[in-house]
């Protein structure tokens, strides 16, 4: 499908994202964000951020810090630099997360389900721009549906589907992590609104080279430790 139609879609989807508000869902994603970013004077790139509904809570989160939040939608942004006019640390920018330049480096990425709705053969190429948008111990958070709740939703609730609406099963979605050149710190499926996981959380940082492992020195056996491993022998 065509960029343009996908951001008519979005642009159509304003009204939806406002009736909807904010919800478990929102609170989540910033709760995995405050996890993973403890320090206050962060810079954070959001991608996909609609109207702006995990931005402003982000922008609560981090007083200190600075957003940068872009989606493709006109409509939704135009909503969002509205909204949160008097935000200080927040900036709302159009643009194709995948090809729009970006300049400067984050402590943090966050796509907060948004990579479901960006086409498959895209995903190498936007993986490979967090290398290069990331600070050195910058990570990259994805939030996203479960795969396997996505096939069910397709099947059972396909009224719910969006424009462009992917299952993303883990294999291929870890085969193109490790091909970009990123490594999983951590991969979590949890329930918000099912009885199974609905949702999962993704964080990402740059693989590791063999020059980056420096061993720290280990600690001396305590008198109780020799004590214990030499009875372990005689037994």
């Amino acid at each position: 499908m065509e960029k343009n139609n996908i951001a008519d879609y979005y642009d159509q989807y304003v009204d939806r994202q406002v009736r909807a508000g904010v919800n478990e869902r929102h609170f989540s994603i910033r709760d995995l964000v405050v996890k993973n970013a403890p320090q206050q004077d962060i810079r954070i790139l959001e991608m996909g951020c609609g109207i702006g509904t995990v931005t402003g809570l982000l922008a609560t989160a981090y007083p200190h810090g600075s957003i940068l939040a872009m989606d493709m939608s006109p409509a939704s942004i135009e909503h969002a630099i509205a909204t949160f006019a008097k935000v200080p640390n927040v900036r709302f920018v159009t643009g194709d997360v995948v090809e729009t330049p970006i300049s400067g480096q984050f402590g943090l990425i966050v796509l907060p389900d948004i990579l479901e709705h960006i086409p498959l053969d895209l995903h190498l190429k936007l993986f490979k721009r967090f290398t290069n948008l990331l600070k050195e111990g910058g990570r990259v958070i994805i939030h996203s549906p479960d795969p396997f709740y996505s096939d069910w939703v397709r099947t059972n609730r396909p009224e719910l589907m969006q424009v462009v609406d992917l299952a993303l099963h883990f294999p291929q979605l870890i085969t193109t992590v490790h091909d970009a050149g990123l490594t999983v710190l951590s991969l979590e499926r949890y329930s918000i609104w099912s009885d199974m996981p609905d949702y999962f959380s993704l964080v990402l940082v740059p693989a590791p080279v063999a020059h980056a492992y420096k061993e720290v020195p280990r600690p001396e056996p305590t008198w109780f430790d020799r004590l214990s491993s030499a009875f372990k022998r005689q037994r």
